[in-house]
């Protein structure tokens, strides 16, 4: 009867209290596309995120521009809200040069999908699993 009821209480701690919402939404390969909205231009756009803690994300982008040149992008992105299948990041970045880069991205389920902004350019990140 003990052992029973200790296997019960398990199951119901792990269907009542799943792991982290951040390894149910984001973690993992993602791939994609990104494209410009001001100059038209357009490539391809792999994410890998790690979680640094609970209002952080470590973020690597790699992508290629003009389909040969090759970028990298390594931000920390914050979590705005979350909740079980829905994650949304927000942030402002100081450019070196003058400038914001901001960005606004919602993970659900098996899409990321985010846009961004800068005093230059403006444009989308879509991503899936």
């Amino acid at each position: 009867m003990k052992i029973q009821t200790t296997v019960l209480l398990v199951l119901a701690l792990i269907i009542f209290f799943p792991q982290s919402t951040f390894a149910q939404t984001l973690d993992g390969r993602w791939r994609g596309n990104w494209q410009s909205y001001r100059s038209g231009h357009q490539g391809k756009l792999n994410a890998q995120f790690r979680r640094i803690d609970s209002m952080h994300v470590r973020a690597k982008f790699t992508g290629t521009f003009g389909k040969i040149i090759p970028f990298r992008y390594r931000p920390v992105l914050n979590i705005v809200h979350e909740e079980p299948g829905l994650m949304i990041l927000q942030g402002t970045r100081k450019l070196p040069f003058g400038g914001n880069f901001d960005y606004y991205a919602t993970v659900s389920g098996s899409q990321f999908s985010a846009t961004y902004r800068s005093r230059r350019d403006n444009g989308i990140w879509q991503l899936q699993r």
